[in-house]
């Protein structure tokens, strides 16, 4: 069993048991708004996943980028001052 599938059955595990709590507390027509959610969110999740897994197959010798000395070239920020109060 590789890690995708791992995830998955612990996926539908996790599915399976937040189900039952939602069918005894929540009322129907809320439970199909968070079914939905949680859809949403599991699909998200393993988008995230697969994105970050295909980017760590794909280039393992690649290092991240350093940023550019841009702030040198911004306009300095303005301090706040600081105001008396009597």
């Amino acid at each position: 069993m590789n890690e995708s599938d791992r995830l998955v059955h612990f996926a539908r595990e996790l599915t399976n048991r937040l189900g039952g709590a939602v069918q005894d507390m929540v009322p129907p027509e809320a439970q199909h708004h968070l079914l939905n959610a949680q859809r949403e969110l599991l699909t998200a999740l393993f988008l995230i996943y697969e994105h970050q897994a295909a980017t760590r197959r794909s280039s393992p010798e690649v290092t991240p980028r350093r940023r550019t000395a841009t702030r040198s070239r911004r306009k300095p920020a303005q301090r706040l001052r600081k105001i008396d109060i009597e």
